[in-house]
């Protein structure tokens, strides 16, 4: 070879020239008388040295692109963005037709999370177990695999699901690598072809070298994601922890703010001012008996809290729940005494807020409530004795003017300014009878008492039938009470003569079987005789003057004539009905009214006289009951 020949053979292969181009400088050479054997084996010398050149190539290459790769898996953060990447530089650099990555599910099988080249979706979402398929032989014993014709090889146990997919998918050749990962098996690379395909041992470094980056890439994502989560966590719990300082400062902010008003003698509704300050949704108070005390008009409980009442509160063990009302979680906190169920405190919670925030917050108030309802329980019970010893002083003649006088202004009330007396019969709810005389002189003006059976209303500038319409108003929706009204005047005098006037038309209503009414003094007619002590003589000695014999007869024998004569008397003097009323027979009638005209005379039975004999008789019976 002259040095001319072999400067064409390197300039050739220094412009990288193909096999092809190597040949068309064989054949010049020959052509141009060159030895033939001389350029054969320059030929042959000159294509084992672009082999190599080329392999050199293809190798730096790959290398350039696994380290490309291998900068870019180091940005993503994503673990399903890293398989994505993955999968898609397999096809390109082990020159396949479809890739996949399969990651160890929990339960040890393999799951198909990423394909890249697929016609469809059959390959997604297959699951193979260990030892099962060609990956799952990787899994099982943590080496490469290689199969020609992955559909036909005996090598591997095969599974129907997953061999239906990969003849949908035309596949061939297949090549599975493991990613490992610590020297754990964390998922298989899979690199398939459509047709027939060996795969090399060059392919299988390739391809390890690939799962290798791939593997290392997962880990860090994944430690990525699980700092990711850790920082989330640790960020909420941060938020939880800022939320609850927050909730406890603003609890103890309105147990300072209500611990004042109680100090400073608040009154029931600035407690629930304080609460509307700290929460954002609607706030009321209900008494035991679901009475608005507190709110908007014409809220209801049931109505806030969907259906739940005060009876199914009292009911509960719990002093708070939380319901669900029209509108969302409703917070019912129950303010409760040593006595019982006494009210709640209801909190409707809104989108912004927290239940266990309201909750708290109610539980203050509910308890701020508590201690003022129970204080004020307490000075009215001292003031109701005080009180009601005032007016026991009063009632009795034995003590002196100035110290009622002076008990009077101890208890902080007066009888100057009195223009009326309302008593009320305490026979029933002896609370709720003391409550509404306290009701009336509150809207009337005045103070109240309870004194020997009765709670007495002393009112200063209202007229007796004002007295009797508030009376009306409170009772309305509530059984009445025996209530009597009377006019006073100031001073001791007037108010003892006006409180003995009520108490007495309390009696008189009582005796004649009136119960409920609400009546004044004067509208009792000739029964006021039996206010005073001289009209009560008067009463005795008309009685006396007219059925003493058959009174005296009755005490003297023990029979029963004056009740005898008041049932003949009252039945129209008829016979039979009177026999029947008495259960006796008609002729014992006859008998006793035989000797009924004995001792009073035969005019009995004719007007006038069995008018005022009626009269004496009922008479008689009152004044026992008076």
């Amino acid at each position: 070879m002259t040095t001319a020949d072999a400067g064409t053979w390197l300039h050739l292969l220094d412009a990288h020239g193909s096999a092809e181009a190597i040949e068309d400088l064989r054949r010049e050479l020959i052509a141009r008388g060159t030895a033939e054997d001389a350029v054969e084996d320059d030929a042959e010398r000159a294509h084992r040295i672009q082999r190599r050149l080329a392999a050199h190539q293809r190798y730096i290459d790959e290398l350039t692109v696994l380290d490309d790769l291998a900068r870019r898996l180091t940005t993503l953060r994503e673990p399903g963005d890293v398989l994505e990447e993955v999968a898609g530089q397999a096809r390109r650099l082990l020159a396949v037709d479809v890739a996949y990555l399969m990651l160890v599910q929990p339960d040890d099988t393999l799951r198909t999370e990423v394909v890249s080249g697929a016609y469809g979706t059959g390959l997604r979402g297959i699951v193979l177990p260990r030892g099962t398929g060609l990956a799952g032989e990787v899994l099982r014993t943590g080496s490469p695999w290689t199969s020609e014709d992955c559909l036909a090889d005996p090598a591997f146990p095969h599974d129907e699901a997953a061999d239906l997919a990969a003849d949908g998918e035309h596949l061939g050749g297949l090549l599975a690598v493991p990613l490992l990962a610590g020297g754990t098996t964390t998922g298989v690379l899979c690199a398939a072809a459509r047709g027939r395909r060996r795969f090399g041992p060059h392919d299988v470094e390739l391809a390890a070298r690939l799962a290798s980056h791939a593997a290392v890439a997962m880990s860090n994502a994944r430690l990525f994601e699980q700092y990711r989560d850790a920082v989330s966590e640790l960020e909420q719990a941060n938020t939880s922890l800022r939320r609850t300082v927050e909730s406890r400062q603003a609890v103890n902010d309105l147990r300072d703010r209500q611990s004042r008003q109680l100090i400073e003698g608040g009154r029931f509704a600035d407690f629930l001012r304080e609460l509307r300050r700290s929460v954002r949704g609607t706030v009321a108070a209900f008494d035991r008996e679901d009475v608005l005390l507190d709110g908007d008009p014409g809220l209801e409980l049931a109505t806030l809290t969907g259906g739940v009442t005060g009876a199914a509160i009292a009911a509960s063990q719990s002093a708070q729940l939380c319901v669900d009302g029209p509108r969302g979680p409703v917070v019912v906190t129950a303010i409760g005494l040593s006595t019982g169920y006494t009210g709640c405190v209801v909190a409707t919670v809104t989108p912004e807020e927290g239940v266990d925030d309201v909750a708290g917050l109610s539980a203050v108030t509910a308890t701020s409530l508590a201690v003022y309802v129970a204080t004020q329980m307490s000075i009215y019970e001292a003031d109701r004795r005080t009180r009601g010893e005032l007016l026991g002083a009063l009632m009795s003649t034995e003590q002196p003017e100035d110290t009622i006088l002076r008990r009077a202004v101890s208890a902080g009330v007066g009888f100057d300014g009195l223009t009326a007396v309302a008593a009320f019969d305490l026979g029933g709810d002896t609370r709720a009878v003391a409550a509404l005389a306290q009701q009336v002189a509150d809207a009337l003006g005045g103070w109240s008492a309870v004194y020997s059976g009765t709670a007495v209303a002393l009112l200063t500038g209202a007229t007796t039938d004002g007295v009797r319409a508030a009376v009306a108003k409170l009772t309305a929706s509530a059984p009445a009470p025996t209530v009597g009204i009377s006019a006073a005047s100031g001073g001791v005098a007037g108010a003892r003569a006006g409180v003995e006037a009520a108490r007495q038309t309390v009696a008189v209503l009582e005796a004649l079987g009136r119960p409920g009414e609400c009546v004044l003094a004067g509208e009792l007619g000739v029964y006021r005789s039996l206010f005073s002590t001289a009209g009560r003589g008067e009463i005795r000695a008309f009685v006396a003057d007219t059925v003493g014999p058959l009174l005296d007869h009755d005490q003297g024998h023990g029979t029963d004539l004056a009740p005898t004569l008041t049932t003949f008397l009252t039945i129209g003097q008829n016979h039979r009905r009177a026999a029947a009323e008495l259960h006796v027979h008609p002729n014992t009638l006859y008998r006793r009214l035989e000797r009924i005209t004995a001792l009073l005379g035969d005019d009995w039975r004719k007007a006038p006289r069995t008018l005022e004999v009626q009269l004496a008789l009922h008479l008689h019976a009152l004044l026992d009951k008076v």
